[in-house]
């Protein structure tokens, strides 16, 4: 009888061991899933959530190559002498062969010359060979040059000039040029080099 109690009573003490272990097992799940309800995702997952997709963020804006002056030109008439780097060309006034950087425009003395494109008026000289010449400064490197004018110019060194103003007239030719007639000798540079006006020119 002593050993029949003695069982039931082990057995009453394992079960509610078994019992007593289950209820803490369940309060530590339950525990567990209270935290992570109540712990807010981690910032990585929401900048990850905030990031645009790359095939829909915007690009980058793309550098910009300036672009080179329209240029025109100073008068309206026969090319008499043209531009010619890479070979010979003859001419009539020095009966020789030479290479030539600017292009030869003929036109009547008097006539007005005009700004190829807006800029700054650079440097005005005179010499026996090319007569009085101007030169115009223009935006990223660009230079025109215009010989065989007159004397009688109508703007300064310093000043500002817009495309197609006036900037002196048509003078007569040197004795350097003379076989050309009355004419006026334009010449384009970028950043030194010439460059052939009939390739900068833009006429409108």
């Amino acid at each position: 009888m002593k050993n029949k109690n003695k069982r039931t009573a082990m057995w009453t003490a394992t079960i509610c061991g078994c019992l007593c272990l289950l209820a803490v097992g369940a309060g530590v799940v339950w525990q567990a899933m209270d935290y992570q309800e109540a712990v807010p995702p981690t910032p990585q997952f929401q900048e990850k959530a905030n990031e645009t997709p790359a095939d829909q963020q915007t690009p980058a804006p793309k550098a910009t190559t300036p672009s080179a002056p329209v240029f025109g030109y100073p008068v309206q008439g026969e090319v008499v002498m043209p531009y010619s780097v890479d070979c010979a060309i003859y001419d009539p006034t020095l009966n020789q062969y030479h290479t030539n950087a600017s292009v030869s425009i003929s036109a009547a003395a008097g006539d007005p010359v005009q700004a190829a494109e807006k800029g700054t008026v650079k440097e005005i000289t005179k010499d026996e060979e090319k007569g009085t010449s101007l030169v115009i400064e223009h935006e990223n490197g660009w230079l025109t040059t215009y010989s065989q004018l007159a004397e009688d110019i109508s703007v300064k060194v310093g000043d500002a000039v817009e495309k197609g103003q006036a900037i002196g007239t048509v003078g007569e030719p040197t004795k350097y040029t003379i076989a050309l007639g009355s004419h006026v000798e334009f010449a384009v540079e970028k950043d030194g080099a010439p460059v052939d006006p009939a390739k900068a020119v833009q006429d409108e």
